[in-house]
């Protein structure tokens, strides 16, 4: 883990998605009570979001360490 800071954001696209996603986070909670804090944040994974062309989180995340993997294997690593 690094070191993080939390400061103003540079982008109102990332703090609209950030918004968006503590407000479906809330309605989760208050229709799924029971449903746990991990199932909670797998069913926001699965959010299509417009910042990162309407796919979802957790679709974006296994692309981007994908494409990581096959650079690595290109450079011979």
């Amino acid at each position: 883990m690094q070191d993080s800071v939390i400061a103003k954001t540079a982008s109102r696209r990332v703090l609209g998605s950030l918004n968006d996603l503590a407000f479906q986070l809330q309605v989760g909670l208050q229709h799924f009570p029971d449903r746990p804090l991990l199932a909670q944040s797998l069913w926001l994974a699965q959010t299509p979001l417009k910042l990162i062309e309407h796919t979802s989180p957790d679709r974006a995340t296994l692309a981007a360490f994908a494409a990581r993997d096959a650079l690595r294997r290109a450079a011979g690593r």
